[in-house]
């Protein structure tokens, strides 16, 4: 053995157990049923649990629905944006002029 563990083992033998008082656990109970509970945010403190869990389902849906549809949208060149107005149709013959 090396001079650390014989120092260990000397104080190891003077060691003595601790009986701790009677009524520690009522003791204890008591503390604990006297703290003051941790203080939630306000805006927790008005809508009950299963509010906010739709609340952020809805605002997680909607995120994901806006950006698919705006990243899934086709890009559209404008001349084809107003093929409508083209001379060969009504609302481009309508437009040139001709009534």
């Amino acid at each position: 053995m090396n001079h650390q563990d014989d120092q260990l083992h000397r104080l190891l033998q003077h060691w003595r157990e601790v009986e701790p008082a009677g009524n520690f656990d009522a003791q204890v109970w008591r503390r604990i049923r006297q703290s003051e509970p941790a203080r939630r945010p306000w805006l927790i403190d008005w809508l009950p649990r299963p509010a906010w869990t739709l609340a952020a389902a809805v605002a997680v849906g909607l995120v994901i629905g806006i950006a698919s549809g705006v990243f899934s949208a086709p890009v559209v060149p404008p001349t084809e944006q107003l093929s409508f107005l083209a001379p060969t149709t009504l609302a481009g013959a309508l437009r040139g002029g001709h009534r």
